[in-house]
């Protein structure tokens, strides 16, 4: 098979097998890559060219991901697995690990923290959330186990939310299932009731 090349739109290069387009790969990768134009190759070296070439292209995939916002190790195979990117993509994958860009105890700890702060999750739905995004069970524990969560924060979300599902019993209920589907446990929410109850009594006087 004889190789050739051309150069695309910014730093593309193009690649060609016996005049037949084969796979699109960065300007800077295809220089490390030592090709001529014109140049014979047989199976074997086709074989691990379209390797190197894979692993780039899912790297590339991956970084553009994380240049967005962080992931976990299994969410980003997942997506390197449905764009296309199979036999490249754990091989990519592992050299973003080793150069620190994926780490899932970093990874944890911040998404852990955002739905914590920014959405008033409780322990429980945390913990669904974190393991939903590929996070290993000893690492989800490590975060809990670690994380802040505020005693009165159910509180406040049960005052600027749901005090006005309060009146009445059928209110309540429907604020009970919202605070369960947050994460929060039946007594930490009868708890916060009792205690916001408590605050509009006093205010009613």
């Amino acid at each position: 098979m004889i190789l050739t090349y051309k150069k695309g739109k910014g730093d593309k290069i193009h690649i060609s097998l016996d005049g037949e387009y084969f796979m699109t790969v960065d300007e800077m990768y295809f220089e490390s890559l030592y090709l001529r134009n014109g140049q014979e190759i047989d199976r074997e070296g086709f074989l691990e060219l379209k390797s190197l070439i894979e692993v780039r292209r899912a790297y590339n995939y991956a970084v553009s991901l994380l240049s967005r916002r962080d992931h976990s190790y299994k969410e980003l195979l997942t997506k390197l697995k449905n764009k296309g990117y199979g036999e490249g993509a754990e091989e990519a994958l592992e050299k973003l690990c080793q150069s620190g860009y994926i780490d899932d105890e970093r990874f944890a700890n911040l998404y852990a923290r955002e739905l914590i702060n920014l959405k008033g999750f409780g322990i429980k739905r945390v913990e669904q959330e974190l393991y939903r995004k590929g996070v290993d069970r000893d690492i989800i524990r490590e975060v809990l186990d670690s994380a802040d969560f505020p005693e009165e924060r159910l509180t406040e979300i049960i005052r600027r939310k749901y005090i006005r599902n309060l009146n009445d019993e059928k209110g309540v209920r429907r604020t009970i299932n919202s605070l369960i589907r947050l994460g929060y446990s039946y007594g930490e929410i009868r708890s916060a009731l009792e205690e916001v109850n408590n605050e509009l009594e006093v205010f009613d006087e």
